[in-house]
């Protein structure tokens, strides 16, 4: 084998299937899409703590329970507008 004909199957080796790279691209962007949407989970369940939390010390309960409800009620909203999100993205 010459140095041209190594060259060649080097290459071949090297290069990426197209198949196999969007492949990867689809997984990437299922991967970024899926930490957005934790990410607002996140941002509702602490957003739910606070309101509770404000609800609890009006109502003069505990200001823990409050917040711990509220970020139960905040994360159980998010993962809903997921799954509904999820579903009309695949359909």
């Amino acid at each position: 084998m010459d140095k041209s004909q190594a060259d060649a199957v080097a290459e071949a080796m090297l290069a990426s299937d197209p198949k196999s790279c969007e492949t990867l691209l689809r997984k990437r962007a299922h991967e970024n899409w899926w930490l957005v949407e934790k990410r607002k989970v996140a941002l509702l369940a602490l957003v739910g703590f606070a309101v509770g939390a404000a609800a609890a010390s009006f109502f003069g309960e505990r200001f823990t329970s409050g917040g711990l409800w509220g970020a139960i009620v905040g994360g159980s909203v998010g993962w809903l507008w997921i799954w509904l999100r999820s579903r009309r993205r695949a359909a």
